[in-house]
């Protein structure tokens, strides 16, 4: 994946500091000039005389935009601040083909009633998203920021097999370890398994047969990373390693091999997304 150009939305929310610091973190490494914007989102043409309103939000934003602007100035970072009105995804398209931006970047939050903005965005954009998690902070600078580990679950589907190879390049650009990991679904070792057959013996060359065809995967595109394998619910297991391993960056496929097709988002990327606690990079 090669970044020139990256399109960050902020809202001047609790997540805004973490994204600003991401954000300028992956301009620096791969120097690119960053594109903030922020929307004020209105679903239906303001009337006349909400205008006044929207006119001192806009100069709220503009100020706080410019002190951002102002505090990464000492970074070389070249910068770029809009403000636009409208519907947040009309807008945000609007920006990304303006911008022709290679990586968005945005904050994630999840009501559990109705989607919200950051996922609407997240289904709809087809662009590599950057969605930073993580433990609620008060305060980070892209100087603080360290990828040592990175996480990459594999499908053997197309588009997992580029999130591999992107995950890969990143692992090599940071420095950093990489994880491979692949879920066989319970269902998959249960149907195998008749009376008069023993569990372990359908369960381990099952287990040994994905890791190799993991391995061939990893020698021909000529990837350095552990291999594992699990049995479980996908996105369960995928939380779980990278809590237990402490990955500080997932890269995930934007759908893979699922049981429902034509999703924009797959159910296990999207699971991934609300469960983690580190970032994720979504991969289309």
């Amino acid at each position: 994946m090669e970044i020139k150009r990256i399109l960050s939305g902020i809202d001047f929310g609790k997540e805004t500091e973490k994204v600003l610091a991401y954000s300028a973190f992956f301009a620096k490494i791969f120097n690119a000039s960053l594109d903030l914007i922020y929307v004020i989102d209105y679903l239906v043409t303001p009337p006349m005389y909400l205008e006044s309103y929207i006119k001192d939000e806009s100069k709220e934003a503009q100020v706080k935009l410019n002190n951002i602007k102002k505090s990464l100035s000492e970074s070389e970072i070249n910068i770029q601040t809009k403000i636009l009105t409208g519907r947040l995804q009309e807008s945000f398209k609007k920006a990304l083909k303006d911008s022709q931006a290679d990586l968005v970047i945005l904050g994630f939050a999840h009501h559990p009633l109705r989607r919200s903005s950051s996922e609407k965005l997240i289904k709809s954009l087809k662009v590599p998203m950057l969605v930073v998690k993580g433990k609620e902070v008060r305060h980070i600078s892209f100087e603080d920021i360290l990828i040592k580990k990175i996480l990459c679950p594999y499908d053997f589907s197309g588009i997992s097999e580029k999130a591999l190879i992107e995950a890969s390049k990143l692992a090599s650009i940071f420095g950093s370890e990489l994880d491979v990991i692949h879920v066989l679904p319970e269902f998959i070792s249960n149907k195998r398994i008749y009376k008069k057959i023993r569990y372990d013996e359908i369960v381990k060359p099952l287990y040994e047969g994905t890791i190799n065809n993991i391995s061939e995967i990893l020698n021909k595109n000529k990837i350095i990373a552990n291999s594992f394998v699990y049995e479980g619910e996908p996105s369960e297991k995928i939380v779980l390693h990278a809590k237990r391993k402490e990955i500080d960056l997932i890269v995930i496929g934007a759908r893979g091999l699922g049981l429902i097709k034509g999703l924009l988002i797959g159910s296990v990327t999207d699971s991934v997304l609300k469960k983690s606690d580190c970032p994720v990079l979504v991969i289309h």
